[in-house]
C-alpha cells in the first residue's frame, strides 16, 4: 500500500472517532434570570464540564467550577476531578474508583484533612457520567442509577412519566419526560460542596429531565424545586 492510500485509510479510520465528540451549552435559570452558564464536552471517554456564574448572578453567589470525569465502558468513571471556586468555598480534589474493591479514594490538593476512602456501589457514577448513562438507558421505562455525590452514595430510581413537545432554543422538540427520585444509602449527612451538583440530589424532591425523543436523547431541560421557586436547566446549543 503506497503512502497516499495509507493516509486515506488513516483518515477514514479516524473520522468515526472524531464524530464521537459532543458539545453541549446550557443555562441554569432561577427566578427567570440566567444564573449560570454550563458547557459539557464528551470526547475520548472524558467528560469536561465548566460552570460559571453570570455577572448579574455573581453579585449574590459566585461560581467558577470545572469538572472532569474520565470513564470506561458504560460511563463508569475511573477518575473524577473537581476544581471548585465559589467565592467563600474552594475544592481541588480527585476521586479514584476501584470497582473490584468497591471503594473510592478522595485526594484533596487543598487540605489532607479532606482526604478519605469510602465504600461505593459497583455501579456508582458521578452526576455527569450518570446523566450520559441515562441518555442510553431510556429504552426501558424505568430503572435505577447509583450516584456518588461528594462521597454520599445515592440510589436513584428513574421512570418515564410521559412524552410532550417542548419549546427549546433548538426548536419545538418531542421529548421524553423522566422523573428521578433519590435515596441516601450512605446514612451520612451532606458535606458542603459545589452548588451545581450538590443541589440536584435531594431525598425530599424529584428531579425532572426532558430528553429528545430520538436516537440522540439530548438533555433538553431539567427542573427541580429550590423553595420557593424552581431551578431550570435548558440546552441552548448542541454540536457533534
Amino acid at each position: 500500500m503506497n503512502q497516499k492510500y495509507k493516509s486515506i485509510t488513516f483518515i477514514l479510520l479516524l473520522t468515526p472517532v472524531l464524530l464521537l465528540a459532543e458539545t453541549f451549552d446550557l443555562s441554569i435559570k432561577y427566578l427567570g434570570i440566567t444564573a449560570v452558564k454550563v458547557s459539557i464536552i464528551n470526547k475520548d471517554s472524558v467528560l469536561t464540564i465548566n460552570a460559571k456564574a453570570t455577572p448579574i448572578a455573581s453579585i449574590a453567589s459566585n461560581m467558577n467550577n470545572s469538572y472532569k470525569s474520565i470513564y470506561s465502558g458504560n460511563f463508569l468513571p475511573v477518575k473524577y476531578q473537581k476544581l471548585i471556586n465559589q467565592g467563600d468555598y474552594y475544592e481541588d480534589r480527585i476521586i479514584k474508583y476501584n470497582r473490584d474493591m468497591q471503594t473510592a479514594k478522595r485526594l484533596s490538593n487543598i487540605s489532607p484533612d479532606r482526604n478519605c476512602e469510602y465504600s461505593i456501589n459497583p455501579e456508582s457514577r458521578d452526576f455527569f457520567s450518570a446523566l450520559f448513562y441515562l441518555r442510553k438507558a431510556l429504552d426501558e421505562p424505568s430503572g435505577e442509577l447509583w450516584v456518588d455525590a461528594n462521597r454520599l452514595i445515592w440510589k436513584v430510581n428513574y421512570k418515564v412519566i410521559g412524552k410532550e413537545t417542548i419549546s427549546t432554543k433548538l426548536g419545538e422538540i418531542q421529548a421524553i419526560k423522566v422523573e428521578l427520585n433519590f435515596q441516601n444509602y450512605s446514612n451520612k449527612e451532606k458535606e458542603r460542596s459545589d452548588m451545581l451538583t450538590n443541589n440536584l440530589v435531594n431525598p425530599e424532591r424529584a428531579l425532572i429531565f426532558w430528553f429528545s425523543d430520538d436516537d440522540q436523547r439530548l438533555p433538553l431541560k431539567a427542573k427541580f424545586m429550590m423553595k420557593p421557586f424552581a431551578v431550570v436547566w435548558k440546552l441552548n446549543s448542541y454540536k457533534k
